[in-house]
């Protein structure tokens, strides 16, 4: 937007509120004339679409800056986990690669079926699933948004939404140059550059290089390569990776400002994958083969903001590609194979959005725009299964399993914020969305037992849906004085049905219904103690209707003979609760906590096989997690400064896996880390000394089952251990 640009510039401490990553110090602190230096700065978010004071919004909004992710080494949102309250990730019962993962908020998305739940948007455009975990490459900010967000953000954003807002070029010259190096022999190189190119032109690019032999081990391939030298290993997650990215900004005259950002990213090596054998609490993986995944993500997005006297019009071209290859050893052992399977996924998006915004009189602030959207996606399931327990051990040849989806819509969308008096602000929005997808399937594949063929499968199944909706969302807030106020919130969350990833038959190509819920929220923000103290709590209540669900099958009604689908439950519902707090207790001492409470539940489900699941609680949702951190600086010798922190996250207890059928569910144990840094910096230069998971924790996260074997064949995945590294930045 134009107006008021500076105000979107970093802060020091001014994510803290929102339950930092790692607490700032407060000697980095901007003091202005009229607050003493205790005093926490404000955030400025953009949630609606509008620059606003985070404190202002009536929304649960957790809010990062770029300087803070880098500080804390949050590349992504799986580092979110246990940091930003009731927020999760599910999995999928194809892969537990990174690929059929998924973000979830409040419980809402937590099995990935479809679309995702909670949509990723970077530079205002929304990127597709596989782009979820986008790296924070060089942003100014990260806002995690719970709750729909469909009038202003629309697809696929039933349960919230992550908006990466990358750092925008401007006058001044600034540099960066950080080195890091780890105990996991990992090497890593990032540098950033900014500055004015020419008049009304500036530009940055940043790069990110890393090589890593990475925490697993695996003997079996080391014994199986050198002969008799039993006892070594080789890497079992060793990769290597880079991502860049470039932005550009013209501003011809003070109605018009051009952006544009561009980034790439690559990553080649091994994920550990299918995991460590459950109950062996080391990190020795026992695949006899392994070779490497390949991810290949890039994008841009075209920013045009034009003021026409009182509108202005922001438009929004963007276009992101997406390619993925997972190949693992599936029984994930030397004792029985060789089953070898790869999922190669690809996804290409162009999207356009419109709006308008401007004020009617000195109270009434409004907002409408059109949005459009193409985007093809490619699920190709190559397995080569050669020593199975089905139907007395057989081999399962899969020459294609493949699925083309093709996704266009188009939406338009209003909002309005109208402030009859200083205490009062009303919201009133909604959004109409259609989508069309269409489905065209290929496949390919042959059952064979003692070489006659069992079954044989050539067919070419297709199918095509429309769905339309209108997500309506009114919201309240209340100033009770000038430091608190109170907000209620209703929205209305949509997410489009489709067809599975997966199909094994035309049976099992069947599409699947939209995905409706109800969102209700209630909270209150401000600040005690003349600013020192910032809190925000949210409680909600969500109702969901034809919850979208991964399921089970049985190909040609043979109960031996299990596929993945994608079902709808009839009801569920989560509610629960998020709390906030940051307390700068003196200009050298700050204390940071949040907590996260989600009570999900099926309320009406039976499932595909028959069973009444209704009272179970959902999957990969944690009741509760929790985060505390502590942050103390001082000066030291020679005007320097010494900060030390600590920070102690804890995440709940989860079922992992569907449940049905094939796809057992296993419950995994909840898990606490402290992570504890010192950092010594003097004018631009900065040394950080790390040990994240300090205490030495076991951490399982999910549980993947190689199915299609008599006994369950579990694996973990897991967390790093304890690492210990150094981080050399330069700032100039």
């Amino acid at each position: 937007m134009l107006i008021n640009k500076n105000a979107l510039q970093p802060y020091a401490l001014s994510m803290a509120i929102a339950g930092l990553s790692w607490p700032i110090s407060a000697s980095a602190q901007t003091e202005s004339d009229s607050q003493a230096s205790t005093d926490l700065e404000e955030v400025v978010v953009t949630a609606r679409k509008r620059q606003e004071s985070l404190q202002d919004v009536p929304l649960s909004i957790q809010a990062y800056s770029g300087d803070d992710l880098a500080l804390g080494g949050v590349d992504n949102v799986e580092n979110l986990v246990g940091k930003t309250p009731n927020l999760s990730l599910s999995s999928n019962l194809l892969s537990p690669g990174n690929d059929f993962l998924n973000i979830v908020i409040r419980g809402v998305g937590s099995q990935s079926a479809g679309a995702p739940a909670v949509g990723t948007f970077v530079d205002g455009a929304f990127v597709p699933s596989l782009a979820f975990d986008i790296g924070f490459l060089d942003v100014e900010r990260v806002e995690v948004l719970r709750g729909p967000q469909g009038t202003l953000f629309g697809r696929n954003t039933q349960g919230g939404a992550l908006n990466i807002v990358v750092r925008r070029p401007d006058e001044e010259f600034r540099g960066k140059v950080a080195l890091t190096y780890d105990e996991f022999d990992t090497v890593r190189a990032q540098t950033a550059f900014s500055g004015q190119l020419a008049e009304n032109f500036f530009a940055s690019i940043a790069a990110d290089v890393s090589r890593t032999d990475g925490f697993l081990e695996n003997p079996v391939v080391a014994q199986a390569a050198g002969g008799n030298q039993r006892g070594r290993s080789v890497p079992a997650d060793d990769e290597s990776k880079y991502s860049w990215r470039a932005a550009f900004r013209y501003t011809p005259s003070d109605e018009l400002e051009v952006n544009l950002s561009i980034d790439k990213s690559y990553r080649r090596g091994l994920d550990g994958l299918p995991g460590v054998p459950r109950g062996t609490q080391d990190y020795i993986v026992r695949s006899d083969f392994q070779i490497d995944a390949e991810y290949d993500n890039y994008g841009a997005a075209l920013n045009i903001d034009y003021l026409m006297g009182e509108i202005e019009l922001t438009s929004i071209t963007a276009y992101r590609k997406v390619d993925s290859s997972l190949p693992f050893d599936f029984d994930g052992s030397p004792e029985r194979g060789p089953n070898f399977q790869d999922i190669r996924s690809a996804q290409e998006l162009l999207s356009q959005e419109l709006r308008f915004a401007g004020d009617w009189g000195d109270n009434i602030n409004w907002l409408a725009g059109v949005y459009a959207f193409r985007e093809e996606q490619l699920s190709d399931r190559y397995i080569q299964f050669g020593d199975l327990d089905l139907l007395g051990g057989s081999q399962l040849l899969v020459d294609a399993q493949i699925q083309n989806l093709d996704r266009s819509g188009y939406a338009v969308f209003a909002d309005v914020i109208w402030n009859p008096n200083d205490w009062l602000e009303l919201g009133f929005g909604a959004r109409f969305a259609k989508e069309t997808v269409k489905s065209q399937a290929e496949l390919d594949f042959v059952l064979r037992q003692n070489g006659v063929d069992l079954a044989t499968v050539v067919s070419s199944p297709s199918g095509k849906l429309d769905d339309d909706n209108i997500s309506p969302t009114v919201s309240a807030r209340i100033k009770l004085n000038e430091d608190i106020s109170i907000y209620s919130r209703y929205a209305r969350g949509f997410r489009a049905g489709g067809f599975p990833l997966a199909p094994a038959s035309p049976i099992s190509n069947s599409g699947f219904n939209s995905e409706i819920s109800d969102n209700y929220e209630l909270g209150i923000k401000g600040n005690l103690f003349d600013g020192q103290l910032d809190f925000d709590l949210a409680l909600f209540r969500i109702d969901v209707s034809d919850q979208q669900l991964t399921t089970i099958v049985f190909f040609n009604g043979d109960p031996n003979l299990p596929v993945a689908a994608v079902g709808n439950a009839g009801e569920s519902r989560s509610e629960g609760a998020e709390l906030n707090i940051n307390w700068q207790l003196s200009d050298s001492f700050e204390l940071t906590a949040s907590a996260g409470y989600t009570d999900a539940a099926y309320t009406n489900y039976i499932d595909t096989i028959g069973e009444d699941r209704s009272g179970e609680r959902f999957p990969y949702v944690p009741k509760v997690n929790a985060l505390i951190g502590a942050n103390w600086s001082f000066d030291i010798a020679n005007e320097a400064e010494l900060e030390l922190s600590a920070q102690y996250r804890y995440v709940g207890d989860i079922l992992s896996g569907s449940g049905v059928d094939i796809d057992l569910q296993f419950p995994v144990d909840s898990y606490n880390v402290l992570d504890l840094r010192a950092s010594l910096y003097k004018d631009d230069w900065r040394v950080d000394f790390f040990v994240d998971n300090a205490a030495d924790k076991f951490v399982e996260t999910r549980v993947f089952n190689s199915f299609f074997f008599n006994e369950p064949r579990p694996f973990s995945i897991v967390l790093p251990p304890r690492r210990a590294g150094v981080r050399f930045t330069y700032n100039f």
